[in-house]
């Protein structure tokens, strides 16, 4: 496959159920949410509904990871089932002998007893059926009965209805009047839009471990219309994508590429070609039958035009429409405000919001936010290519990741690479120059923005990248700090983590002791950066 030619630990859009390649756009994210607190107590109905390809399995799949660990999920993929064929296939899958003899009312009471059981035993029972679109008006009454048995810790059940958007339709209908009115939340998936498609393709190229740009702009906008935005078939399209430019021996993915892939996935001769010959067989059929219409359509247009123009010459007045415009403050007011919403840069205020809103969209790609890093450090490589945290362990240097609060920069004092998500959740990187509790400093691209740090916290995505000093393995501790250097590090990050207490050493004899107490330290992070600190080389945080 094309894995080592891109550079790619595995395959970006091979579409197993991995939860690190999981997009998280608007509408998932507000469906899992909806759908997570809902299900999560007995007696509740949903209805998550979406065209194919949009995800709504895969949804599901992490809407099962994130319900309580108490939960018994029963998950039935065939909507081919009766109403008897759905209590025994609840029973069957709890554990519970059911057999084809059994009427529909033993088979309930078989399952009133086992959920009371359960219910006494705190846990909740949640029935997910697939391709719910299919499921007979029968079924449908005979799950909202189901729904309604209660015990004395009131209903204990739940369902989940997945399938297409014509599952709307069916519950809509005047028999399932009662059905609809106990549903109790309804999420729907919607198509990715054009944005969301660039950022869902980034994501999974970058999990898969490439960290620079292949699929071109106009490749993402072919791709965006080839799919209509559609997760399953974005996968399918890219995956091929990647097939033929390998087999080009092309580093990136142009429009032609993914015209070629769309043309293989989908069955689909090119577009245009297809649009003219049908547009010319169209042309011809039509022309004799719609020819004198549109000829008497045009002659009523000319003469409708004529009189409309005579009209309007001898009856309104020549003053211009701009100079009425001009004398109204109100009007003049409402214009500039929508001239100013439509063209960002008219004021100094609104072009550094669209500057910065513009280098958020470019700096997608972490690779670029560390070989900053490695710049603000003073280390730039010879052939002017991108340097990467592998070209440090020559200078006594390594890149440190860490998964912690944005707070334990504080602890770290050094510029760091944070990991970000924007209001609309497209992943962003940027370094942190300086940190502090009103006011930071970040660096986007060739840019330096002073923020709020109210602004980062709620951006920050949990990860952080930053370059500290080490040892190497013939040094000694005590010849290369000095213990003014030890003290100041320890003291200012005793501060900030009370748990470290150690004696401030003030002579050289002492610094071999106190760094012997203070490899014992069980935070191995703060351990790194009392000693990072102390070693006074390269840039801290301002």
């Amino acid at each position: 496959m094309y894995e080592k030619f891109f550079g790619l630990d595995e395959l970006p859009f091979d579409g197993l159920p991995d939860n690190r390649f999981y997009f998280v756009g608007n509408c998932q994210h507000e469906a899992l949410d909806l759908l997570t607190t809902n299900l999560s107590r007995n007696g509740s109905i949903c209805i998550l509904s979406g065209p194919s390809g949009s995800g709504k399995t895969t949804l599901v799949r992490m809407l099962i990871r994130s319900l309580p660990k108490r939960m018994r999920i029963i998950a039935i993929d065939d909507p081919r089932l009766d109403e008897h064929m759905l209590l025994a296939t609840i029973l069957r899958a709890s554990g519970v002998v059911a057999t084809s003899f059994e009427s529909i009312a033993e088979l309930t009471l078989k399952l009133r007893k086992f959920l009371e059981r359960s219910v006494e035993s705190g846990i909740v029972t949640t029935v997910i059926l697939d391709e719910a679109q299919g499921l007979a008006d029968e079924v449908i009454e005979q799950i909202r009965l189901i729904s309604n048995i209660e015990g004395e810790l009131g209903k204990m059940i739940n369902f989940l209805l997945v399938g297409q958007e014509d599952l709307i339709e069916n519950i809509q209908k005047p028999m399932h009047k009662m059905f609809w009115g106990r549903v109790k939340a309804f999420a729907t998936l919607h198509a990715l839009k054009r944005d969301e498609v660039q950022a869902y393709i980034n994501f999974r190229m970058q999990n898969a471990g490439c960290h620079d740009p292949v699929f071109t702009s106009r490749a993402v906008n072919t791709i965006f219309r080839g799919t209509k935005g559609l997760p399953r078939i974005i996968n399918s399209v890219a995956d091929r994508s990647l097939c033929i430019a390998c087999d080009y021996n092309r580093k990136t993915v142009s429009s032609r590429i993914v015209k070629k892939a769309i043309e293989i996935v989908r069955h689909k001769r090119s577009l245009f070609s297809l649009g003219y010959k049908n547009f010319a067989k169209h042309v011809l059929m039509n022309m004799f039958v719609k020819l004198p219409i549109i000829l008497s359509g045009i002659f009523i247009s000319i003469l409708a035009f004529v009189f409309a123009y005579i009209y309007l010459y001898n009856n309104i007045s020549s003053v211009a429409i701009s100079s009425l415009m001009h004398k109204d403050q109100t009007v003049m007011t409402e214009y500039h405000k929508l001239l100013n919403n439509m063209l960002p840069g008219r004021n100094a205020n609104t072009r550094e919001i669209a500057l910065f809103n513009n280098s958020i969209k470019e700096s997608v790609f972490e690779s670029d936010s560390i070989d900053t890093l490695i710049k603000i450090w003073g280390y730039t490589k010879q052939d002017g290519s991108k340097a990467t945290c592998a070209d440090l362990s020559s200078h006594s240097m390594q890149c440190e990741v860490l998964t912690k609060e944005l707070s334990y920069l504080s602890i770290v004092n050094r510029p760091a690479v944070l990991s970000l998500r924007s209001d609309d959740l497209t992943p962003f990187f940027a370094v942190v120059k300086s940190f502090g509790p009103e006011e930071s400093s970040i660096i986007m691209g060739d840019r330096l923005y002073r923020v709020k740090t109210e602004f980062l916290e709620h951006a920050y995505d949990g990860k952080l990248l930053f370059i500290g000093k080490k040892l190497k393995s013939d040094d000694k501790f005590e010849d290369k700090v000095k213990p003014e250097n030890f003290s100041n590090a320890l003291k200012r990050i005793s501060a900030l983590v009370p748990e470290l207490k150690l004696d401030l050493p003030t002579e050289k004899k002492e610094l071999k002791k106190a760094y012997d107490r203070l490899k014992g330290f069980s935070d191995e992070n703060v351990v790194f950066s009392v000693i990072d600190n102390a070693l006074a080389e390269g840039p801290y945080l301002e």
